[in-house]
């Protein structure tokens, strides 16, 4: 449930960079799909619904390394040294930005801490989005997102090694709307990007508590973090995952562990890697074979025996 949702922001999201930054765009997306039939994910963990409850908690944590994605329509990783147009500056180190949609509007609100027009160290941006349309994605936006806790190490705009770039992203009331359904998000994720030689990238996902509603499901991750480490010359990442998923449709929470690295590279599926997925009667260990096949391990009720074997392919699991 997760995934469509985050490309949904992540497409409107980037129509308003775009604008933001004076592109014309190109393109329009692909309509949106009706999502699957819904598959019963009723915990506990069964041979039935291990294979659909893998790919809920796969598609939470890719989604997240997703969103963080958001920070781009706050100037990242640099914010022009000179005063753009269209900018007013209110107070000394106040600058509001109202940013076109196709209606509607988003209202960007920076609070400069140290007056020198580029995003550093106790800055906090405002992006408040008012009935913004975007026609290409027939998604609408509504909501507040945030951004504090700023903390700016380096050269951001060169981004020569080494620099940091730290904050928390706060959604209030985010709402996305499209023809399908509405999904609202609450919550704060914290973020932490860095590198000491702008070849290997480093970051960093956590949240306590990050919510997705759509109509009466509901969706949360808890207590989470997530590192990823990214090479550049050989396009090679390693991604380490921990928390709890909860879900309606599952009618409670599993924990998840990763035990082993996930390995991607480039844009393959993961070629290596080995998640736990557990709640207080049942696991699924999940093993990746190679980036073909997965195999997901089934203890109907914990008492360390594995009572079900499946190997699917990673296009059967479809993560998005």
């Amino acid at each position: 449930m997760f995934t469509r949702h985050m490309r949904m922001l992540l497409a409107g999201m980037s129509s308003l960079i775009l604008v933001s930054c004076g592109s014309s765009g190109g393109g329009s997306a692909p309509p949106v799909q009706p999502p699957p039939p819904p598959v019963d994910l009723t915990l506990p963990i069964t041979t039935d619904n291990a294979q659909a409850t893998t790919v809920s908690v796969l598609e939470g944590i890719t989604s997240s390394i997703e969103l963080t994605d958001l920070t781009a329509i706050f100037g990242f990783p640099g914010i022009s040294a000179s005063n753009p147009d269209g900018l007013a500056r209110p107070a000394a180190d106040i600058i509001v930005q109202i940013l076109p949609c196709d209606s509607g509007q988003v209202t960007t609100t920076w609070d400069d801490a140290d007056n020198n027009l580029m995003l550093s160290t106790g800055d906090t941006i405002d992006a408040d989005f008012e009935a913004c349309l975007f026609n290409d994605f027939a998604a609408t936006f509504n909501g507040l997102v945030s951004l504090s806790n700023v903390v700016v190490t380096g050269d951001l705009i060169t981004q020569i090694g080494p620099w940091g770039f730290a904050g928390t992203m706060t959604f209030n009331m985010l709402t996305a709307s499209d023809a399908i359904d509405t999904v609202t998000l609450n919550g704060p994720l914290g973020f932490d990007f860095n590198s000491e030689d702008n070849i290997i990238i480093n970051a960093e996902v956590t949240s306590l508590l990050f919510d997705v509603q759509t109509g009466t499901d509901t969706e949360s991750l808890s207590n989470y973090v997530l590192t990823q480490v990214l090479d550049i010359n050989s396009l090679m990442q390693t991604i380490n995952g921990s928390g709890t998923y909860t879900s309606s449709v599952l009618n409670g929470s599993v924990d998840f562990t990763t035990l082993q690295d996930f390995v991607i590279i480039g844009d393959d599926n993961p070629s290596a890697g080995q998640l736990l997925i557990s709640d207080t009667q049942s696991s699924v260990l999940v093993t990746v074979i190679d980036n073909i096949n997965v195999r997901l391990e089934i203890d109907t009720n914990l008492d360390g025996t594995i009572d079900s074997t499946i190997v699917v392919s990673w296009d059967e699991l479809d993560i998005d």
